[in-house]
């Protein structure tokens, strides 16, 4: 299916604004996705980030993040007894559940390897501030979980670097 004018008008000025703050990487093919944007963001930190627009969602763009714990930190994570993983994961999923983003601790369970963070914004709201809200919306996210398991379980490796994360319609 061809893209329509509106989804490359759309990917267009994405792109240009992602240009101007000086964030765009990368136009990425996926599958099930009119369009993946790769961007980092801060700017320079090895923090990647995704603007996708999937197949199914013509007036909707998705930004997409995920933040892979620090083999230290996974180690240590896995080492906690069950009950305190459990309150760990309980009291990060209350501290997130009234951020603007929505996230999915992988896998699910009590053996955290990734969080992901996505923020849905519908055209009709789309705009160079609203985008850039929700890329900073999903780095706090981040960095939040950062900073939570550097205080339980020391400072480590402390995930500088993420990974540009894979379509999430994939």
């Amino acid at each position: 299916m061809a893209m329509t004018e509106v989804v490359v008008d759309t990917r267009d000025k994405i792109k240009s604004w992602l240009t101007e703050e000086g964030l765009f990487k990368e136009e990425v093919q996926g599958e099930n996705l009119y369009y993946q944007i790769a961007a980092e963001f801060p700017v320079s930190s090895g923090r990647h980030l995704s603007i996708i627009q999937p197949r199914d969602h013509e007036d909707m763009i998705v930004v997409f993040s995920r933040i892979m714990l620090a083999d230290v930190h996974q180690k240590a994570f896995s080492a906690l007894p069950p009950k305190e993983k459990e309150q760990l994961l309980w009291q990060m999923r209350y501290d997130l559940l009234f951020q603007e983003s929505s996230f999915e601790i992988e896998p699910v369970g009590l053996d955290m390897r990734s969080i992901r963070f996505t923020r849905e914004i519908y055209y009709d709201g789309l705009t160079k501030n609203k985008l850039m809200e929700a890329v900073r919306e999903n780095f706090k996210c981040e960095l939040y979980i950062v900073w939570k398991f550097q205080e339980i379980f020391g400072e480590g490796p402390a995930n500088r670097v993420s990974k540009p994360p894979e379509p999430m319609y994939g």
